[in-house]
């Protein structure tokens, strides 16, 4: 079933997600190969170069040799990523081009547009600014997200979208200024590193990183506000999404597409095609001919949106327990 994202015409509304299943140009094949609607390739990641940099130097004894590394090293990562750009978008698929945006630095402008120009379709912003500083108000750091954004839009020509971290006060007015700088979609959520805790030998490890059914009904109350209050934003909802049954319900929420990861990693690339043709086959059940007819039935402004506002139980537990 045809949809639209970003501005962007896809053959289907399954997007596969910033991950190692997009992180070559052979996986890109196996996501069009399947019937993915477009591809967010692996995300190009700042702290990475740095990390690297700063080992070598110290390996090196320079005192300036991290400098030079950094920026070497740097040329070779952007140029490897520019490549699969190039590569994937010769398969015909709409290419997404992600940034891990660490910090608000000017080096973010500089993969964006590269990336535009080696054949990127659109953007996606990944951005996380962990808080740490006490003193720091949520506004205080939620504005340094839209000024990321518009530095990048300022700079391109591509749609942009920004992949948003689940734990925001309030995502409408975030996704509200996002829109006011430039930004075309919303991507709920983004699932970071999470470590966890070995009690035996009082060392953190590290925490499962794949999503579980179960965490598509958290996102699925925000596209149904987000759709609805921020029409002019596209979202796509890119947790919990591992069936077909998933996809619909966040499509009738209002998101323009879904974006799959863990699904691929637990059942293989075939789950694309599954999925598209589940929403096919319930489209037609249901007498819709083209998905229009039925994204965003069931957003905030639908009849059931008095239901997204309900947040506490009130019925569903035994008032006493023996």
């Amino acid at each position: 079933m045809k949809a639209k994202y970003l501005g962007l015409d896809l053959s289907s509304p399954i997007v596969v997600s910033s991950s190692p299943y997009t992180a070559s140009i052979g996986n890109v094949e196996q996501c069009v190969r399947n019937g993915a609607g477009a591809v967010v390739l692996k995300s190009i990641f700042e702290e990475q170069i740095y990390r690297q940099a700063a080992s070598l130097d110290r390996m090196e004894g320079y005192g300036d040799a991290g400098e030079y590394l950094e920026r070497y090293l740097g040329e070779a990562y952007k140029a490897e990523l520019l490549e699969l750009v190039s590569d994937a978008a010769k398969t015909g698929i709409p290419v997404i081009g992600s940034i891990n945006c660490a910090g608000a630095g000017d080096a973010w402008i500089e993969y964006a547009a590269a990336m535009q120009q080696a054949g990127a379709s659109a953007l996606e912003l990944n951005i996380f600014l962990l808080p740490t500083d006490r003193r720091a108000s949520a506004q205080e750091i939620e504005s340094h997200y839209a000024g990321i954004v518009r530095k990048v839009v300022a700079e391109v020509t591509i749609p942009v979208s920004v992949k948003l971290p689940m734990r925001l006060t309030n995502v409408l007015s975030v996704g509200d200024a996002l829109l006011g700088r430039g930004a075309g979609g919303l991507v709920l959520y983004n699932r970071f590193f999470e470590p966890d805790i070995d009690i035996e030998k009082m060392c953190l490890v590290n925490g499962d990183p794949f999503s579980e059914p179960g965490e598509l009904r958290n996102v699925l109350r925000s596209t149904a506000l987000c759709a609805h209050a921020l029409p002019q934003l596209d979202i796509a909802v890119s947790t919990g999404v591992h069936d077909g049954a998933a996809a619909v319900k966040s499509l009738l929420c209002g998101a323009a597409a879904v974006q799959v990861c863990t699904a691929i990693h637990k059942y293989g690339y075939e789950v694309i095609g599954e999925m598209n043709r589940f929403i096919d086959a319930w489209a037609a059940r249901q007498g819709f001919e083209s998905l229009d007819e039925f994204r965003g039935r069931m957003d905030y402004g639908s009849s059931e949106g008095d239901f997204y506002q309900r947040v506490q139980y009130m019925k569903y537990f035994p008032h006493d327990t023996e």
